[in-house]
């Protein structure tokens, strides 16, 4: 069982999904507001809140990448890294930005 998820949903696989999901949410903004007014900050918001939960995400896998794909993050472990070491920064940067308001 634990093989068969491993060669459906693979890091490399669930990271490009969880990519893919946030460009077409990204990609359906624009054209849900479409009626709204031209001075409105829904869209703009929501936006944000999709780069949030891309950053956020894509740490998250990459995280669970070292429990769940052992094998693969041995292997390339440098990728996995520079991807915890990018969001993992972009996060702890915005965390420190929004505590010295």
């Amino acid at each position: 069982m634990e093989k068969s998820l491993n060669k459906k949903f693979g890091p490399v696989g669930l990271s490009l999904l969880w990519i893919g999901l946030c460009l077409i949410f990204g990609l359906i903004i624009p054209a849900l507001s479409a009626g709204s007014s031209s001075s409105s900050e829904v869209p703009f918001v929501l936006q944000i809140y999709n780069i949030i939960g891309l950053v956020c995400g894509t740490f998250l896998i990459s995280l669970s990448n070292t429990f769940f794909f052992k094998e693969w993050v041995r292997r390339f472990w440098y990728l996995n890294g520079f991807i915890t070491l990018i969001t993992g920064g972009m996060i702890a940067y915005y965390v420190v930005k929004m505590i010295s308001l």
